[in-house]
C-alpha cells in the first residue's frame, strides 16, 4: 500500500498506509504510523482534508522540459496557493482530483489528491503572478472599489432620471395630471351665468 502523509484543514497531520490514492470514496481507510503504537487505523472523512501526498514519487527525468508543462495554481480555502507544473491532468473524481504536478518553487515532483471542500479553485494561469500576496490582495481590492463605484454611480444616475420633470402635453393635460391636486372643475354652459336678453320696450 503506499504510503502517503495526510494534511488537515486545522493543520494537524497523520502519517499512514491507503490501500490506494483515489478520491471516489467519501472516506480514508489509513492505517496509521504513530509512535506509541495505540491508534493502529483511521476512517478520516474527506471533507476535513487539506491535502493527500504520496511520499515516494519518482522524480521525472531530463526528458521533462518544464518549460512545455502548463502552469497551474491551487488556491486553497485557507488562502495558500501552491504553484505547480501540470505532468499529466489531473483525475477529477467524484469528491476530489489528483494531481501529478511540479512544484514550481522547489522542483519537487508530487502526487497528491486534493478534496474539492479544500479547493477554491485551479487556475490555469500563463506566467507565474511574482508579486507578494500584499500587493496581490491590494490589486483586488482596488478593482473592487472601482467596480463598487461604477454600480454607485449607474443608481446615481438612474435616481437623478427619475426625479427629473417629465415634459407633459398641452396645458389642460398638465393641471389634471398634477399629482396629489384633484383637477380643477370645467364650466359647463349651465354653470354659466345667464345672459342678458334684450326684451321689447314695455
Amino acid at each position: 500500500m503506499p504510503e502517503v502523509v495526510v494534511s488537515f484543514l486545522d493543520g494537524e497531520v497523520l502519517y499512514g498506509d491507503l490501500p490506494g490514492l483515489q478520491m471516489d470514496d467519501p472516506f480514508l481507510d489509513l492505517d496509521l504510523h504513530t509512535l506509541d503504537g495505540n491508534a493502529r487505523q483511521a476512517l478520516v472523512p474527506v471533507s476535513g482534508v487539506r491535502q493527500i501526498d504520496l511520499t515516494k514519487v519518482a522524480q521525472p527525468g531530463d526528458q521533462i522540459d518544464i518549460k512545455e508543462l502548463a502552469r497551474v495554481a491551487l488556491h486553497f480555502i485557507d488562502g495558500q496557493v501552491l504553484r505547480a507544473h501540470v505532468v499529466k491532468p489531473a483525475s477529477l473524481q467524484r469528491f476530489g482530483a489528483v494531481w501529478d504536478i511540479i512544484d514550481a518553487k522547489s522542483r519537487e515532483h508530487k502526487i497528491c489528491a486534493i478534496p474539492y471542500t479544500a479547493l477554491k479553485g485551479a487556475f490555469y494561469v500563463r506566467r507565474w503572478d511574482t508579486r507578494s500576496p500584499l500587493e496581490r490582495s491590494r490589486s483586488v481590492a482596488s478593482g473592487e472599489g472601482h467596480r463598487l463605484a461604477e454600480v454607485q454611480a449607474r443608481r446615481s444616475r438612474e435616481a437623478m432620471s427619475r426625479r427629473l420633470p417629465r415634459p407633459l402635453g398641452p396645458l389642460m393635460d398638465r393641471v389634471d395630471s398634477e399629482e396629489g391636486k384633484a383637477p380643477k372643475h370645467r364650466r359647463t354652459t349651465r354653470d354659466r351665468p345667464p345672459s342678458h336678453r334684450n326684451t321689447p320696450s314695455e
